[in-house]
């Protein structure tokens, strides 16, 4: 009686393993978080808008095409079945949000199966998410995902997730990793996440750590020399093979070494040159030795290393003949800024030469401040009021006030600390006395807070809300005017 009790426990167990096993290989994972490659038919989008930034996990980020439509093609590592997909709406511009989209599926990239078709597609807001499940009856290698708008020449989404189960008969194991607090001052352990599929054996591989190399499922590792380390992990599963390398996974920033400060590569253009252009020859010339300076000086004011900084590859910048002052265009590795001589010209009769000079450094220490500065997510979008453009604009005219081209004379009580410019420039700047880090902290709070709101980051830097430092900095301006 015994023995057959244990042979029935056995039994047992050994049903319930296979039964585990069976439903971890068939629940639904987002297969495009696994290496997914993903390509568009498209090829217009702005830097930093890509279509890659449909799979990167960020709801913040977004892909654009100044087309109505867009046909994009993922890749999956492995075939699988798919159970659902959501897509996520795009930051702002709600005009350019998809109105259909139809999901096909296939094997050979020739053939392709509709599996799903959605119409009058409506979002309940910004960055929301839209699923959608379906019925696929096979497991597919690549799926297709034909979009529209409503007629608008822009097209715009955040994110894509696809949710299927792997191919059962492939066991080929996928390599994937991440990790938490991974850049930091001096040194620091990082604590490796393992998040491979189908496999059960590791290899790591840690340039600049301790240890170099292990074995182990989810490792810990000390880094203590400054500098950018690759992470390389090959999974194994009964001799088959993944690797997966993230280069510059690990940042250990230096304080300081800005002897090592990379500068950009700038492409100047005086487009008015015979005209309204001659006055910033005149005023300027030596436009790219300007541009370095202020550079150098605008990440001084952001960071406190080298290392922190996004860095700036290539700067278009332009003199042109606009009514608009100056803007400041794309994202980091590539921007683009523009100057208006007309703007010059007509000051001309109302500045000195100096106060004309001082007026162009000025506004560059401005636009150079959001080329550098980091960007907040989930803060709405750039509109007077909100968040993000109270962020955006406060800290460049802080920059360009702390760098010495603007004026106490130009504050003043009331206001908002979202109105932008010098408003928050100048709000910002009295809150240095509270604590004279303030502006690298809030800057460094985009990374760290998402979404991001100014009252989170002042209730992280103070523990107080946005709205009692407000007040106080209300009564200082009055008390001393």
């Amino acid at each position: 009686m015994i023995k057959n009790t244990s042979k029935l426990m056995l039994l047992a167990c050994v049903t319930a393993l296979l039964m585990s096993c069976n439903l971890q290989e068939t629940t639904p994972v987002n297969v495009t978080n696994y290496k997914c490659r993903i390509m568009s038919d498209r090829n217009d989008s702005p830097v930093g808008e890509e279509v890659n930034k449909l799979v990167d996990g960020d709801v913040y980020s977004k892909y654009l095409t100044f087309n109505s439509s867009a046909s994009i093609q993922f890749t999956t590592l492995k075939k699988c079945k798919l159970s659902s997909y959501s897509l996520v709406s795009g930051g702002d511009a709600e005009e350019r949000d998809p109105m259909i989209c139809v999901l096909e599926a296939s094997n050979d990239k020739k053939t392709w199966q509709e599996i799903d078709r959605q119409k009058d597609l409506q979002f309940s807001g910004r960055n929301q998410k839209l699923s959608f499940p379906v019925s696929a009856n096979e497991n597919y290698k690549y799926y297709r995902l034909q979009l529209e708008s409503n007629g608008n020449d822009i097209l715009q989404l955040s994110e894509v997730e696809l949710l299927a189960a792997w191919d059962n008969n492939d066991n080929t194991p996928i390599a994937l990793f991440k990790a938490e607090n991974r850049a930091f001052f001096t040194k620091g352990l990082v604590e490796f996440n393992n998040l491979s599929v189908q496999a059960d054996a590791y290899h790591w591989y840690f340039k600049g750590g301790k240890p170099e190399t292990s074995t182990a499922k989810n490792p810990k590792v000390k880094y203590e020399s400054f500098g950018k380390y690759p992470v390389q992990l090959i999974a194994e599963n009964k001799g088959l093979k993944d690797t997966i390398i993230l280069n510059d996974y690990v940042n250990v920033k230096r304080k300081g070494g800005w002897n090592q400060f990379s500068y950009p590569k700038i492409n100047f253009v005086n487009k008015t040159l015979g005209g309204n252009g001659d006055l910033y020859t005149e005023l300027v010339p030596n436009p790219k030795e300007l541009i370095n300076t202020v550079c150098l000086d605008v990440c001084k004011i952001l960071y406190r290393s080298v290392d922190e900084i996004d860095v700036l590859n290539v700067l278009d910048y332009s003199i042109e003949d606009l009514e608009t002052i100056s803007a400041k265009g794309g994202n980091p590795p590539h921007i683009n800024i523009f100057f208006s001589s007309l703007y010059l010209k007509n000051k001309k009769g109302e500045m000195s030469n100096k106060d004309l000079v001082d007026e162009i450094v000025g506004v560059l220490y401005h636009e150079l401040a959001h080329g550098y500065q980091y960007s907040p997510k989930g803060a709405g979008a750039y509109a007077g009021g909100s968040d993000f453009f109270g962020f955006l604009e406060g800290i460049a005219d802080y920059v360009r006030l702390k760098a010495g081209y603007s004026s106490y004379e130009y504050r003043k009580v009331g206001g908002h600390w979202n109105d932008g410019y010098k408003t928050s420039a100048f709000f910002i700047d009295w809150l240095h006395t509270k604590d004279p880090d303030f502006v690298y902290k809030l800057n460094q709070t985009a990374k760290t807070i998402i979404p991001w709101s100014w009252d989170a980051a002042t209730h992280k830097i103070f523990d107080q809300s946005t709205q009692s430092l407000w007040d106080e900095y209300q009564a200082y301006l009055i008390a001393n005017k």
